[in-house]
This record gives structure tokens, C-alpha cells and sequence, in this order.
């Protein structure tokens, strides 16, 4: 699909996105490590499925 034939966004949801981000952005730093150790974890077992883990993405065992 080509940018001509795509739907346009609406703006309410564009903003509403650019919201999420700054939100997000303004986060403290070990709230972010957390989130992304969570989705670290979410994940794994999807890739896991897929292949054996390489030696690079076994999770460390840490909690912030």
C-alpha cells in the first residue's frame, strides 16, 4: 500500500500519540528500565518458541 491509497490519520489521534510520547518521556529513568525489563520479559517466550535463545538475549536476572 502506497502513501497515496492509506486512509488519513485524524489529528485528535496524532495528537493523542505525540501525548503518549512526551508522557512517556518525562518518565524517571528507573520507571523506564522497568517498563523495558517488562517487555523484555514479554517477550522472550515469544522468541523462545520461535529458536533458541542467543547467548546475547538471555535476560540477566535483575529488578530495578
Amino acid at each position: 500500500m502506497d502513501a497515496k491509497s492509506r486512509p488519513a490519520v485524524p489529528p485528535d489521534i496524532i495528537e493523542s500519540k505525540a501525548r503518549w510520547h512526551r508522557e512517556q518521556a518525562a518518565l524517571p529513568i528507573r520507571e523506564k528500565v522497568r517498563i523495558l525489563l517488562e517487555l523484555q520479559r514479554q517477550e522472550l517466550p515469544l522468541v523462545q518458541r520461535q529458536r533458541p535463545l542467543r547467548p546475547w538475549e538471555r535476560p540477566w536476572p535483575i529488578d530495578p
